[in-house]
């Protein structure tokens, strides 16, 4: 992977190398490999490599022929093979054997109709010097991120949001309607950041710049729709899943360095370990973060499904300092990001990245298959009540509905938002200290534009949808890519690829959520992921299979109430307090007092303590440049 940077001075003056230069450095963690330069005038482009395919010719920021179009680029493309060959075909001549040319002569042949064309994980910037005009992309799930800031006379772009504050003009106000986003799901949407004037490019969006800075909205170019395909009987669909499984894990697999996966134990990972088994000649190499508490350690699952695939399995366990992680991992995420599990991502992409240099993850698998607990809840709670008793309720209440003696009725949307919140609006309307109304009614917004932007699909199909263009997008693909970023390590997901979703994507939704023969042992329950875990037997035992859901998660609760309790306080609730700037006092210390009990409480004040420390640190300018963290201990590696 790569670190990637444009400087446009839409003023039309010329750039200053310096500048770029010291903005692109700020993301030498993301490509330690080397780095490249080009300037035309009043445009610049910088690059940080990461060398994973033509390790030696694969220098950027890259050209055509004639010089005339330039790319500097971040992620893989997995079928350039086959496109380099079309292209040749066309008469294209090709200097390297990198994908990032591909990307360059399929600009010159379908101009910006060339980003379909493309599977993989990408993020890229295109100065076409012949019309002056900046082209900016993104992959179809934002597995790579993209960022622009822009002012009078100045456009930028960068892979991570806190290289801009290495540019000295740079002075972004923050936007409280962001804080209010994050508070609500733990993670700032796109376009939005924490800074009111960057913006993040949406996933499956393309932006054209022009040399004058002038730009129309970001266009989507691809979506996905869940359309069922009930033609196939189950085994035909075990069948086709494990193919397109097999074929995935196999095009992720390219690579001319070392490479390994990581291994949580889960069954996602646990099946893309056994299809990388069943592809390649030599062991697996897996590596899992292991807990200290019980409550939180997987490792047992892990080495099971390392043995079983017969995995050169490794593992470390974590102990993690609250104080002592949280400056660096706030630092390096550039803005609020509260998914505690980015510790632990941290921690398993710093043990993956001493043994290989990309490593294959099982991100995704929750979002298609339908794993999440939400999803039977939602469902359950909005179908049509069949029993008479349950209507005859129904439309009693809908008469009192209608003459205000009754509370509204709860809407699937109602539902999820519900539980998209890590601080529920009514906590959040407690919380502000002036204008919670505009802030809580913009979230919400927000959230109903993603929600109802899917009809036709069923209700199932438009909730795994929400939370693969928000949840994944915004949440879990960025947690891993600047985990793994920061240590310098490439992580692909196979699930997470369009060609791959195009079959999956036709799963009946009686193959996500499996109604279980009615018997004194299940009762009727449901089976979340039923084909996935079908298919999955050719490799794994029922037991291993058939578990209670766990979370990647690190014990937040005891940090509040163990011995970091009274710093935690005093942080968030002292006089050098920065959220009680925003925030009641009194409110956030009955945060406090119950995030000492309480897991969701201690999430939210965990959301609290990251914001905190993330305006201490804004106050600071440039940005420190991220420093190795010492947050797990090596225990008997490999096993």
């Amino acid at each position: 992977m790569c670190g990637i940077a444009v400087l446009l001075h839409t003023s039309g003056a010329p750039v200053d190398s310096g500048i770029l230069t010291e903005i692109t450095r700020a993301m030498t963690h993301r490509g330690p490999d080397g780095e490249g330069y080009y300037f035309d005038g009043a445009v610049g482009l910088g690059h940080r490599r990461l060398a994973i395919i033509d390790v030696e010719g694969g220098r950027q920021p890259l050209s055509n022929e004639d010089d005339t179009i330039w790319i500097t680029f971040n992620g893989e493309i997995y079928n350039y093979r086959e496109l380099r060959r079309d292209l040749i075909g066309r008469g294209h001549r090709f200097r390297t054997d990198t994908d990032t040319e591909t990307i360059v002569h399929a600009y010159e042949e379908w101009g910006t109709d060339c980003v379909p064309r493309l599977r993989g994980m990408f993020a890229f910037a295109i100065w076409d010097a012949r019309k002056r005009e900046l082209f900016l992309a993104r992959d179809r799930f934002g597995i790579k991120p993209l960022l622009y800031w822009k002012k009078p006379g100045l456009f930028v772009v960068a892979s991570e949001i806190q290289a801009f504050r290495h540019h000295p003009d740079f002075a972004s106000a923050v936007s409280l309607n962001a804080i209010d986003l994050y508070l609500h799901y733990q993670y700032i949407p796109a376009p939005h950041t924490i800074y009111e004037d960057v913006h993040k490019l949406p996933p499956a969006h393309t932006l054209l710049v022009k040399a004058d800075g002038t730009h129309s909205e970001p266009v989507r170019y691809w979506d996905v729709t869940f359309e069922p395909d009930s033609t196939l009987s189950e085994p035909e669909w075990i069948e086709r899943l494990d193919a397109a499984l097999e074929e995935t894990v196999s095009a992720h697999l390219v690579s001319d360095v070392p490479f390994g996966a990581f291994l949580s134990g889960g069954i996602d990972s646990s099946t893309v370990v056994a299809h990388m088994s069943r592809i390649m000649t030599t062991p697996v190499k897996t590596f899992t973060i292991a807990h200290q508490s019980a409550e939180y350690d997987e490792r047992l699952w892990a080495e099971q499904a390392a043995r079983i695939c017969g995995a050169d399995h490794f593992i470390e366990t974590v102990n993690p300092n609250a104080l002592a992680v949280l400056p660096e991992l706030v630092r390096h995420f550039g803005e609020p990001f509260a998914d505690s599990s980015a510790v632990a991502t941290l921690a398993v992409a710093g043990l993956a990245r001493r043994h290989v240099k990309m490593a294959l993850s099982g991100d995704g698998g929750d979002e298609i298959f339908a794993g999440y607990h939400a999803y039977p809840a939602i469902l359950r709670e909005m179908e049509p009540e069949l029993r008479l008793w349950k209507r005859s309720k129904r439309n009693i209440a809908d008469v009192l509905r209608s003459c205000q003696l009754w509370p509204p009725r709860v809407s699937a949307a109602d539902l999820k938002y519900a539980r998209t919140a890590l601080v529920p609006a009514s906590l959040r309307a407690a919380l502000w200290q002036s204008q919670a109304g505009d802030y809580l009614a913009a979230t919400r917004a927000h959230f109903d534009r993603q929600f109802t932007s899917r009809r036709g699909e069923g209700l199932l199909g438009r909730l795994q949808h929400h939370d693969l263009v928000n949840y994944i997008a915004y949440d879990n693909l960025p947690k891993v890519d600047t985990a793994a970023m920061y240590h310098g390590l490439e992580v692909r997901v196979p699930l997470l690829d369009h060609v791959f979703l195009e079959t999956a994507r036709q799963v009946p939704p009686e193959l996500k959520l499996h109604i279980n023969p009615v018997s004194e042992e299940n009762k009727g329950t449901l089976t979340a992921k039923y084909l996935l875990k079908r298919a999955a037997e050719r490799f794994f035992p029922a037991d291993f299979l058939h578990r209670p859901k766990r979370g990647f998660e690190v014990p937040v609760r005891d940090w509040f109430g163990g011995p970091f309790a009274n710093e935690l306080a005093d942080r968030l609730t002292g006089q050098n307090s920065r959220i009680c700037r925003y925030f009641h006092r009194d409110v956030v210390q009955s945060f406090l007092r119950e995030a000492r009990d309480d897991r969701p409480a201690a999430w939210r004040g965990w959301a609290l303590l990251i914001l905190e420390e993330w305006l201490k640190q804004s106050e600071r300018r440039p940005c420190p440049t991220p420093r190795p963290m010492a947050a797990v201990t090596p225990v008997n590696c490999p096993t």
